[in-house]
């Protein structure tokens, strides 16, 4: 079966993506977009997620509802996190998130135009994160504290925040420390920035490790390396895919389940 791609828009631009989408159709590229993809009685994220995971590309429509738009944010950072292409199409007057400047960006203009600067897009962007991937791109990685197997809870009720410490892996040598932001007004000390030793480090400082986090639902996480060359860098992921990073390819407890569970859905 034939990979679509993924149309990420906000609600109150479902015309111009309805637009776009017949145009990628009659350039033989299939879209999947959550008007007609969800299937009844279906869960909505689980399908958004799997339909993200089996694309070749996500599209993003990035207007003023957009860029204000926690779903879209999340859509195109989850892509990121996964490795797949994330084509950005600029609406006339819109600036561009921070998180999607490394990404291609087409400005809308005649539908199909756009579809045909899409296709290059996509090819070009596949080619760089197959590179990417040879040269192994950092990688946030979360895991809750646990006690008997169970996440530390930091504090009480039907929501929690949990303990947990967060680390990147595959960072290059160059990159002598790296700041760290959730773009989030609720959330105290949202920014802060992680060194490495200057001498011998473990494999802890290497990592750049955060250990005292205290968080209840599936954030984003922005961070750029601070060095030189291959040292200078940025990234951006969701918390509940960082955590997956490390619990994928682990067996975990049922508490540790319900909290991957409660992140994910807040």
């Amino acid at each position: 079966m034939i990979k679509r791609l993924f149309l990420s828009y906000a609600s109150d631009d479902k015309d111009l993506a309805r637009d776009l989408e017949r145009s990628l159709k009659a350039h033989k590229l299939p879209v999947w977009r959550d008007e007609h993809s969800i299937s009844p009685g279906a869960k909505w994220f689980d399908d958004i997620e799997d339909g993200i995971r089996d694309s070749r590309g996500v599209v993003v429509l990035v207007t003023e509802a957009s860029r204000r738009s926690e779903w879209v944010t999340y859509e195109y950072s989850l892509a990121r996190g996964a490795g797949i292409p994330v084509i950005a199409i600029l609406v006339e007057g819109t600036a561009i998130p921070t998180p999607l400047r490394s990404f291609h960006a087409v400005k809308h203009e005649n539908p199909d135009k756009v579809a045909e600067k899409i296709k290059k897009a996509l090819r070009d962007q596949s080619r760089a994160i197959g590179r990417d991937r040879a040269s192994s791109a950092p990688v946030l990685m979360a895991k809750f504290q646990e006690e008997n197997g169970d996440p530390i809870r930091a504090t009480k009720g039907k929501t929690p925040e949990l303990c947990m410490e967060m680390w990147l892996e595959q960072v290059p040598k160059e990159t002598k420390s790296v700041a760290f932001e959730i773009p989030d007004d609720g959330i105290g000390d949202n920014k802060w920035i992680a060194k490495r030793a200057s001498t011998r480090p473990t494999a802890r400082e290497r990592a750049f490790l955060c250990d005292d986090i205290q968080l209840y639902g599936d954030v984003e996480v922005w961070a750029s390396g601070i060095g030189k060359g291959p040292g200078k860098w940025s990234g951006s992921w969701r918390l509940y895919e960082a955590l997956m990073h490390y619990y994928r390819s682990r067996s975990y407890s049922p508490g540790v389940r319900a909290a991957l569970k409660q992140i994910r859905l807040n």
